[in-house]
């Protein structure tokens, strides 16, 4: 079956197009606070960490992986 493009369906104000970005806009959200996140959990001292329950290793583990791993 071939994909047929309906103009129509994807103008800037079509529903579907205005979900697509609502999630792109809500994923671009959850990247930037995994990063922010991770950034500041790299720079707490080892008082701090055992305070949260977790080691050095555990935070750099953490603040090693990407922006878009979970």
């Amino acid at each position: 079956m071939a994909m047929v493009f309906h103009p129509a369906s994807s103008s800037p104000g079509s529903p579907s197009l205005r979900h697509l970005w609502h999630e792109m806009g809500e994923t671009v959200h959850l990247w930037c606070g995994r990063a922010i996140s991770r950034r500041e959990l790299a720079e707490l001292d080892d008082a701090m960490l055992q305070d949260i329950g977790l080691t050095r290793a555990d935070a750099e583990e953490e603040a090693d992986k990407p922006f878009w791993q979970p």
